[in-house]
């Protein structure tokens, strides 16, 4: 193979790894994230609506307003639920103990409000955070 020809795969790689990424990472909803909470570790989940993926599941209990997170992935990265409200309100619920382990994070959502929920991907480096990855939405009315 030629340099030109290795250049052309290479090129055409990039552009094909970048179009499979584009759908899942959404910079401007992982931007808007405004709070960032850390869940209490839990044994049991309570679920009203879930989501999730191969690397985490998330559900929200309309009766407490709680976030469930459980980390499906074995890496270094902390399994989240972002959330973003129709009100303005958006924030992630973070599980920093790994995978297998499920975290909760009780939060005050207005009642009546449409709210949707993402599984998020977070990588940590001491105070700063970055949600790398946004998938499986799911929205819902928090009406219990």
């Amino acid at each position: 193979m030629n340099r030109r020809s290795f250049r052309r795969l290479l090129g055409a790689a990039a552009a094909l790894v970048i179009a499979v990424a584009s759908p899942v990472v959404n910079p401007a909803a992982a931007s808007a994230a405004s709070t960032l909470y850390r869940a209490t570790e839990v044994s049991i989940i309570q679920e009203d609506v879930c989501t999730g993926n191969f690397q985490a599941y998330i559900c929200f209990q309309k009766y407490g307003d709680n976030f469930f997170v459980v980390d499906m992935y074995n890496d270094s990265s902390s399994a989240a639920a972002y959330f973003e409200t129709d009100y303005g309100r958006t924030g992630a619920c973070y599980n920093p103990y790994g995978k297998g382990h499920a975290g909760v994070c009780n939060l005050d959502l207005k009642e009546g409000a449409r709210v949707c929920m993402y599984v998020a991907i977070i990588d940590r480096d001491g105070a700063n955070s970055l949600i790398i990855a946004l998938d499986s939405k799911k929205c819902f009315y928090n009406d219990h």
